[in-house]
């Protein structure tokens, strides 16, 4: 809740007066609200550690380092598992390598129909040249049946010609359609053994310089674990300049009610309570939401810049608590507000006078969880209703 103290000069006390009212004398005093607030201290200048933006596809966590641990630069951080792409890797080099072998046995195939094709075009050739040369239509020499043989047999040979020359040109195209083929699959499996072998190369996170490591709690509100997913570019964790640190607070939404950038803030660590820190509210949220997944109670998450850093005590994710000072008014006029009446954009308190209880007009200012500070129309020593007095008591 809220802490309001009030450091009263000469306030009187309620009191039940004889008309059977309940009444308040007025008189001025301090009026000082105090917000409570709640989080940890965290560094103003952080590097962030991340999974390598050229790892492609999510990777498990294998191994990372103890929270708050000191690491120096070039340490190992975090580590992938490489299991998986390992296995992936060798199985794309498998399925190239078959290619490859498909691929000789093809050319070599190629090759002996080619020669196949070429043989027996060059014998056919020659039996093309012999039935041209000793071709004779002379009748004394040969019968007619032998002379349509010979002339159905050149035409045979020339088909024949024509036929392997066809399958030349044909062969040798669909060879190559067939060597093109292999090779755009080869190409595939070269692209995914490239990425494989550049993702194993970045399975792990290494730190950019010396510091401390802090884990970086993800969505769940937890710090990484093994086994967790990793992703490109994800956050695992931040090397903080402990030099300069800042305190990340949280404010209920029922009890923020005056708070503002430029506020003085009052710390403690909560294992140094006896140690008041300095600072001011650096950052403020304007919209208030849940810390956990699912609460039905919001915070505004605000930052503040602590005057000085002591190193030696003040380190990451130290918790502390804080009192946000909201407001600290000398020599003030307060009135509880259940005794402050409002319609209409109007606001009045019941005075106490002689003849009985009158509607007084006043000015608000300020207001707390339980009281308002009056900036016009009473003055010390006036006594009003707390409550409405009945209408026999009212003028």
């Amino acid at each position: 809740m809220m802490s309001i103290l009030f450091l009263l000069a000469a306030v009187g006390c309620s009191q039940q007066s004889s008309d059977g009212v309940l009444t308040l004398e007025i008189a001025t005093a301090d009026f000082k609200v105090d917000i409570p607030a709640v989080g940890e201290l965290e560094a103003s200048n952080s590097t962030t550690v991340s999974v390598p933006s050229g790892l492609r596809g999510p990777q498990s966590l294998a191994w990372i380092m103890d929270n708050f641990s000191n690491v120096k630069a070039g340490d190992v951080v975090a580590t992938m598992d490489s299991t998986r792409e390992s296995y992936r890797l060798d199985m794309e080099k498998l399925d190239f390598d078959r290619l490859g072998l498909d691929r000789q046995i093809q050319t070599q195939r190629d090759k002996t129909i080619d020669k196949t094709l070429t043989t027996d075009t060059k014998l056919t050739g020659q039996e093309l040249e012999l039935a041209d040369r000793f071709f004779s239509e002379d009748e004394r020499v040969y019968t007619k049946i032998d002379i349509i043989d010979q002339m159905r047999n050149q035409d045979y040979l020339e088909a024949k010609m024509l036929f392997y020359d066809w399958g030349i040109g044909q062969h040798g195209s669909q060879a190559q359609a067939e060597q093109e083929l292999i090779k755009l699959k080869q190409k595939g499996h070269q692209a995914k053994m490239t990425r494989y072998s550049n993702n194993l190369k970045q399975m792990q996170i290494i730190a950019p310089h010396d510091g401390v490591f802090v884990a970086m709690p993800g969505w769940s509100g937890v710090p990484p674990v093994v086994g967790d997913m990793m992703w490109s570019g994800m956050t695992i964790g931040t090397l903080p300049d402990t030099s300069k640190m800042q305190a990340k607070l949280y404010v209920l939404e029922s009890e923020a009610l005056g708070l503002a950038i430029g506020k003085p803030v009052t710390l403690y660590l909560d294992a140094y309570p006896d140690m008041p820190i300095e600072g001011t509210v650096s950052q403020l949220d304007a919209l208030s939401k849940a810390k956990e997944k699912d609460s039905p109670v919001n915070y505004f998450e605000m930052s503040v810049s602590i005057n000085k850093t002591l190193v030696e005590v003040m380190q990451p994710g130290r918790q502390v608590n804080a009192n946000v000072h909201a407001l600290d008014l000398k020599n003030v006029i307060t009135v509880p507000n259940q005794a402050l009446f409002q319609k209409s954009g109007e606001y009045w308190v019941y005075l106490k006078t002689s003849a009985g209880f009158i509607k007084r007009q006043v000015q608000p200012g300020n207001r707390s969880l339980n009281r308002t500070v009056i900036t016009e129309g009473l003055t010390q020593g006036d006594i009003i209703a707390l409550t409405t007095p009945p209408k026999r008591n009212r003028v």
